[in-house]
């Protein structure tokens, strides 16, 4: 094989590959001198190179010279394309892992500035929340509820009273409080955007209360329609986008968790919100956070959420609010749970490896494998966040 060069740091001189592991220990010496946990870094020819500080919590395996530049670039989106590519493995703690990130950068401004285009590149919002949602959910059910909880599959975050607490029994907390706070009884009516894979739907008509959900997302309406007929629920399922939803319906009820990432139309979203509840009626969200909307990883954007999926920025939203009639009744951080959901989820995903490996792929598997302890991580060190609230539709005056 011919010798690739790369630019070394020094003006005017060239690496050929046989130095670039010398050119990669150099750079991450210095760069993981402050790292507060130690690991080896094992190189193609099975070297091994302690760095970082304290005890060793992981390994990172370089199998190619492409991992090797990959690394010496400091760039996150192209060290997580090694590792999707199988060019690098990681063995032993992920979190401590992906405390590499620290000395990594993410910094890719095109990207950035084209997600936000995305929606007149695609025709409108509408168009591209079909193509998007598609993308990311229109999986066999299979692939989720790998990492979802076998008894209550909530793809968003559960309400944990202590740590060890099941994924189940936080998640059916946070059903209890959406029941009691939504102050939903028998015989009212509730829609549910983004009924993902039906654990509220299940707890609400259990509770006697009518079900209509609204999704985009093909394989979702066709796995409800199925767990309605085996199980003799009464569901009403509608293949519509929020935004262009009409009906004559007016709901006791609107429960959206988890989804308010996939649309930061804030105004048009709550607006449209506004229009379909009754008088008194109630709008439990619920969704992960960020600061701005441009805090999101590049690797996200570009293999998880493409389109312009945007993490929930409360201060907008609470503005966006302040447009409606709509009145916000409480909301809490739920950061440290959405920590534990997101642990939940990836250790459940390590352990159905073989089955997802077999069935969708060992890209598949390593994509939400960075992505499900990514979130975990973020979500610990405070990079990411959570809340849950809940609005109310004040009576007018005649009504």
């Amino acid at each position: 094989m011919m010798d690739t060069v790369i630019q070394h740091d020094a003006p005017g001189r060239d690496m050929p590959v046989s130095g670039l592991a010398g050119l990669l220990l150099r750079k991450l010496r210095a760069k993981c001198a402050n790292l507060p946990t130690a690991f080896d870094l094992v190189l193609p020819n099975g070297s091994a190179n302690r760095l970082g500080n304290g005890t060793r919590t992981f390994s990172l395996i370089l199998r190619s010279n492409r991992a090797i530049r990959a690394f010496i670039s400091l760039d996150e989106a192209r060290v997580a394309e090694a590792f999707f590519a199988g060019d690098l493995d990681i063995e032993g703690d992920m979190l401590s892992a992906l405390q590499m990130r620290t000395v990594l950068t993410d910094h890719q401004p095109l990207l950035a500035v084209k997600r936000f285009f995305q929606p007149l590149l695609a025709g409108g919002q509408v168009l591209l929340n079909k193509r998007v949602i598609s993308t990311h959910y229109d999986r066999d059910a299979s692939f989720f509820l790998s990492f979802l909880d076998s008894q209550v599959p909530l793809y968003t975050h559960g309400v944990f009273a202590h740590d060890d607490e099941s994924l189940a029994d936080a998640s059916l907390r946070k059903f209890a409080y959406c029941f009691e706070r939504c102050r939903l009884k028998p015989g009212d009516h509730m829609l549910e955007v983004g009924p993902g894979w039906g654990a509220w739907f299940k707890y609400a008509s259990q509770r006697g209360v009518k079900c209509t959900g609204l999704s985009i997302s093909r394989a979702s309406i066709d796995y409800l329609e199925g767990v309605a007929k085996q199980e003799g629920y009464d569901w009403e399922l509608i293949f519509a986008d929020l935004l262009e939803y009409t009906t004559d319906q007016r709901y006791d009820a609107i429960v959206m968790m988890g989804v308010i990432e996939h649309l930061p139309q804030y105004r048009q979203v709550l607006a449209k919100f506004e229009s379909l509840l009754k008088p008194g009626g109630r709008l439990y969200l619920d969704g992960s956070s960020v600061p701005r909307r441009t805090d999101l990883s590049s690797v996200i954007i570009k293999h998880i959420y493409p389109g312009n999926h945007t993490l929930l920025v409360l201060h907008d939203l609470l503005e966006a609010m302040t447009h409606t009639p709509l009145q916000v009744e409480e909301i809490f951080d739920d950061r440290h749970s959405y920590f534990l959901t997101f642990r939940a989820w990836a250790r459940n995903w390590e352990r159905h490896r073989d089955f997802i490996v077999e069935r969708f792929g060992e890209g598949d598997y390593r994509r939400f494998l960075i992505y499900l302890w990514g979130f975990t991580y973020t979500m610990r060190v405070a990079g990411s966040g959570a809340y849950r609230m809940v609005f109310h539709k004040p009576h007018l005056s005649g009504e």
